[in-house]
């Protein structure tokens, strides 16, 4: 029989990032075993191999779900396949050891428990998506924010995102809701938003028929996998108007960001901070497997911050609860354990924690 004190020295960080990293290789021998890795690297190398013979990447969304803008495809027409395959592998790599190396003990701790937590981080990294080293970026950029206080860096990174996935132009936001000095950043904010749209107007203009050919192929590519966001539900799955499912779906963020604003000096300013960037990235309208995934680490960072008893509990979540739905939606062959559900469940919890901790609504009312 165990004890007390030996069940509660079993759930302790240490002993949870060792049960994540161990389901974390699980999954990577699981992926490797089913050929299931870098099927996004290949479309890129795919994409080059097609630009070579003069053809039209946007062609076949079936075989090449190739969905990147025109001025992307310039840059990769003029790229080698093996070339590019070893200098993107090198920095796909090393920026994901680098920013775990010069990380402090909170990041390293959040990236290694969310190895576990069905298996979506370890997914994601083997996609071989850019928007993985992006988000390393982003992080990075955190980090430097915290250092100098300047979200130049976090501008940099946003702007080269938005310029191959213009989705992610919601991320300029998390610099002006943060800063005091609502001027400053909005003055910042238009100048790298005129930036950005000045590149997608460049290509409407010089690159006509490549440019609708991939607004094309998205609008298509999006009936058949529009992510897994609330208005992707809504619009692609129960085929709730386009206009209606976007009301609703950014409703519900705007609300929870009001909310978290209003209460911002009850709020530890590094966990505000982090929630804010956390609803950016699932206000996300095409939601995809990395974003869910670099949300999660995230969310673990930000719990990081909080008292021992509410980081244990929620680790204990992350891990057990969400392994134990997956296994059982699996076994009853149920859809709602996949891995982009499972980042809503986290979602939906960590956020019930943080308005009980910081008492923004009384849930012990509710109980």
């Amino acid at each position: 029989m165990f004890s007390n004190i030996k069940i509660k020295n079993l759930f302790q960080i240490k002993n949870l990032i060792i049960f994540s990293v161990i389901l974390g290789i699980v999954k990577f021998i699981e992926q490797f075993t089913k050929g299931k890795y870098f099927h996004d690297f290949n479309v890129y190398l795919n994409a080059i191999k097609v630009l070579d013979n003069s053809s039209n990447p946007y062609f076949n969304i079936i075989e090449l779900p190739y969905l990147y803008p025109p001025i992307i495809s310039k840059l990769l027409e003029t790229s080698h396949q093996s070339i590019f395959s070893f200098f993107y592998l090198v920095i796909y790599i090393s920026i994901i050891f680098l920013v775990y190396i010069i990380s402090e003990k909170n990041f390293k701790t959040s990236l290694l428990i969310s190895l576990g937590v069905g298996g979506i981080l370890v997914k994601s990294l083997l996609t071989g998506n850019i928007s993985n080293i992006f988000y390393f970026l982003i992080i990075f950029s955190i980090f430097l924010y915290y250092k100098k206080n300047n979200f130049f860096y976090y501008y940099i990174t946003v702007f080269f995102m938005s310029v191959i996935k213009f989705n992610f132009i919601v991320l300029f936001l998390l610099p002006i809701i943060i800063n005091q000095n609502k001027v400053k950043e909005f003055l910042k904010l238009s100048i790298f938003t005129f930036f950005l749209i000045s590149v997608y107007v460049y290509q409407y203009v010089f690159m006509n028929e490549q440019f609708l050919d991939f607004v094309s192929t998205l609008q298509s590519y999006n009936q058949l996998d529009g992510g897994s966001s609330i208005f992707a539900f809504l619009s692609y799955k129960i085929k709730l108007n386009f206009l209606i499912s976007a009301m609703i779906h950014f409703s519900i963020f705007t609300l929870l960001l009001f909310i978290l604003n209003n209460q911002r000096k009850n709020i530890d300013p590094k966990v505000f901070l982090i929630s804010i960037l956390i609803l950016l990235i699932f206000v996300n309208p095409r939601l995809k497997l990395y974003d869910v995934a670099f949300g999660i680490v995230f969310l673990n960072l930000a719990i990081l911050y909080l008292d021992k008893k509410t980081i244990i509990n929620f680790f204990i979540f992350n891990i057990f609860a969400i392994f134990l739905v997956k296994e059982i939606t699996k076994f009853f062959d149920l859809s709602l354990g996949n891995p982009k559900m499972l980042g809503w469940y986290i979602f939906t919890f960590f956020f019930y924690i943080i308005f009980k901790k910081y008492r923004i609504a009384n849930f012990d009312k509710l109980n």
